[in-house]
Order: structure tokens, then sequence, then C-alpha cells
């Protein structure tokens, strides 16, 4: 395991060797290397932010900062950190009976240890100012990421009749590209439709300490800001909406439960996301899933059902798109995007290799162990009794408090013959079996 010092904006000067240091502006020991910049957001809502408030975005933000600098080993057994990190706030005392619940929330995203220390903040940023114009009228707060399942969940959302505000992360060029994209879209069916955009990540030109691809911790930050607007701007409901099958995501191996397993949307961890938002904003908040009872291909087949089909070819999936622009083909979510789109018949876009059709593509190891262990995957799903499944993927008990375990179960069964019906009709998947 890796461990690692990291410092805030200087707050403090610990005896460790080798501290990191992320500066959100510049100081007397560096210039500015990070950019949190949530103007966006605040700016329609009826009252300038608290301290409190203030506090909560910027430690969110400071979080993710700390995720993109402490770099992870090669291979599993270098894949967790343990991190210490020192955050300067405006009252270290209210944030330190919280820090356990966010420590716990932070570790479950990223599978890392993290030990939190709360400095007195003694030249806080001011908040940012409000704007002349409110938000617009919204019963709810939806996160779009530019991907097929938040894009099919604001669509159905708005196809329900409610009238959500969209929160996106501003990221890679590609990333933004999609957002904008799927937000045209959503234009087309609800022509008031208003996207807030929240940016975190290296500072422009600046020199950063490290520089950490796989960003687990991304959504604290990202359901953390809309949990904000939703709570002062009085709609008190946050939608997170992806798959099922990625929200519980069982590992394809156990190698795979700490280095290629997200959490991005398990059940009872946006249960406590929204249970520590209720704290700090004291009124209740709900963060939801409203996709969590469908598979992939069952989330491309709403959006063929409401007779948006055709846009999925608009979204993006890969992993590494942010840094590449293009997909890979060889991904989980990869082969998760052209399984759905194939089962639903709707176009897609283009794979930098084909690991379904040409044999060759399998020369590269990781693209071999990828489609290996999701045939594998698969083939478990479909022929293991439900014991044994409990057993060999524990994952499946954590679904709870969106679905019982019986359901989960038939769920990923589900899944698992929608995938097979598409895979085995390809050679290169088939003769894996």
């Amino acid at each position: 395991m890796r461990k690692f010092a990291v410092v805030v904006n200087d707050c403090a000067a610990p005896p460790i060797p080798g501290i990191l240091a992320i500066r959100s502006r510049n100081t007397d020991h560096g210039d500015r290397n990070f950019n949190l910049n949530f103007d966006e957001l605040v700016e329609g809502l009826p009252d300038r932010l608290s301290d409190v408030h203030m506090d909560w975005m910027e430690i969110l933000g400071f979080l993710f900062a700390a995720d993109l600098v402490c770099e992870r080993g090669a291979g599993d057994v270098q894949w967790a950190r343990e991190i210490e990190l020192w955050v300067p706030v405006r009252d270290p005392a209210y944030w330190e009976l919280r820090r356990p619940l966010v420590e716990r929330i932070w570790t479950d995203l990223t599978n890392d240890g993290l030990r939190m220390h709360f400095e007195q903040e003694d030249d806080p940023a001011p908040p940012p100012r409000q704007g002349r114009e409110p938000h617009p009228l919204h019963d709810c707060v939806a996160l779009l990421s530019g991907g097929q399942d938040s894009y099919v969940g604001a669509l159905d959302l708005i196809k329900q009749g409610r009238r959500p505000l969209l929160v996106s992360h501003s990221a890679s060029g590609a990333v933004n590209g999609a957002q904008n994209a799927v937000e045209s879209n959503l234009r087309e069916v609800d022509s008031s439709i208003i996207r807030l955009k929240l940016s975190a990540g290296k500072a422009r030109g600046a020199e950063a300490a490290g520089e950490e691809p796989s960003q687990r911790s991304r959504t604290f930050l990202f359901v953390g800001a809309a949990a904000l607007v939703a709570a002062l701007g009085g709609s008190n409901e946050v939608y997170l909406n992806e798959n099922g099958i990625m929200a519980l995501h069982i590992p394809m191996t156990a190698a795979r439960i700490g280095s290629l397993s997200t959490h991005t949307a398990s059940p009872p961890i946006l249960a406590r996301m929204a249970s520590l938002a209720e704290d700090v904003f004291g009124k209740p908040i709900a963060v939801e899933n409203r996709l969590v009872h469908l598979t992939k291909p069952e989330v491309v087949g709403r959006a063929v059902e409401l007779g948006f089909g055709h846009q999925m070819i608009s979204t993006v999936s890969c992993w590494q798109i942010g840094r590449t622009s293009s997909h890979c083909g060889i991904c989980s979510p990869c082969i998760m995007r052209r399984i759905s789109n194939e089962y639903n018949e709707v176009g897609d876009q283009l794979y930098d290799a084909d690991i379904f059709d040409d044999s060759s593509a399998l020369d590269d190891p990781k693209a071999r162990d990828n489609l290996t262990h999701f045939v594998s995957l698969v083939e478990d799903l479909r022929e293991l009794p439900d014991v044994d499944l409990e057993f060999e993927y524990p994952e499946l008990l954590r679904a709870a408090p969106a679905m019982t375990l019986s359901e989960a179960i038939a769920l990923h069964r589900r899944w698992a013959d929608q995938a097979a019906s598409v895979l085995y009709a390809h050679p290169v998947p088939a003769g894996l079996r």
C-alpha cells in the first residue's frame, strides 16, 4: 500500500518528508495548482453560502484533489493508498464531529485509507456572488455525466413530468462534448432545461504533485454539489442514475475487487451520502437512482421506447475517454456499452479494438483478460445456484436499501442472459466459453 501526506493551501506543516501540496490559491510557499469553481451552482440560489456550506464544497473539492495527486501503484498490491490529509476549514470543531462519516464514504468509494485533519482557515475565500436571475423552476437535481445512463435517467424524469435542474462536472474535451450533445438532445424534449457546471481539476499551466487517472472519489464531489443545490434551492432531491449492474458492480474476479470495481452508485454509499447531506443542511435530502432496477441493455431499451435510441451514439462510456477521446473497446464499460447497443440494435461509435470479431485484438493481454473474465462472469451468473452466487459475489448483499438480495440476483441473471445473446453471436467471445 502506498502512503501519502497531503496539505491543502499550506494550512499545516507536519514534520513528514515528501508532503504533497494542493493549492487552490497562491500562498507564500507556492502558486495555485488546483482549480475549484462552483460559481454557476450558487449564482441562482436564493441566498449566499454560509461558512458551513463553503466548507462543504471546499472539503469535497480538496478530497477530489487528493485523489488526483496521490498516484496509485502498478498491480493490485500497490493499488490501494493510505492518505493523511490536512484541510483548512472555517469551523474545525464542527467538521471534526462529521469526520468519521466523511472518511468512511471516501474510503468506500476509493478503497483507500484516509485520515483527515481539520485546521483553522485564517483567510477564507468569500462565497460566490449571487446572480440576478434565480435558477429556473425545478423539482429535483439530476447529475448529467455525458454517459448513457445519466442521459436516459434525465430523459425519463422529463418524460414523467418532472422538472430536473441538471448538474455536470466539467472534465475532458470528449466528456464535455458528450455533455453538450445530450443537453441539446434533452432540450428537444424540454426547451427550458438548464445545466449547471462544476469545475474541479488541475489548474491550467500548473505543475501538479501527481496525476492519478482513476478518480474514484469524483462521485462524492458530484453528489455533494448537487445536494447543495437541491437543499438550498428547495427541491431536496438528487438523482444519480446508473444501471443496477454497474451500481452494484460485482467484480469479474477476486483480483479486481479493489482496482477495477468502482462503487459510483452503490446503494449503501448513496444512502450514507444522503445522511451526511441531511446533517449538514439540516433538512431531508434524498439521493436516488431511478435506474437501479434496470440492466444496461434495459436502460438503452428505455431510450428506444421513448424514441431517442438513435441518440445513444452521442454519449460516452469508456474508462479512458478523458485521456484518449475515443472508446478503447476493451474495458468493462466499453464491453457493456457494445452489448447494450447491439442488444437494442442502435447505432454506436467505433471502438479502437474489436474484441468481438477480431481474434488478433486479444494479442493485447489486457483485452484478453477483460473479455475472458467478462465471459466467465456471465457464465457464473447464468449457471451457479443462488447460494453459490452469494458466496462468490458478496457484493450482491450490498444491494440494500435499493433492492433485496433475491431482486439483485434476478437482475444479474437477467443481464447475463442479455449479454450472452450478444456475446455468443460473435466468434471471439463464443470461443472463450
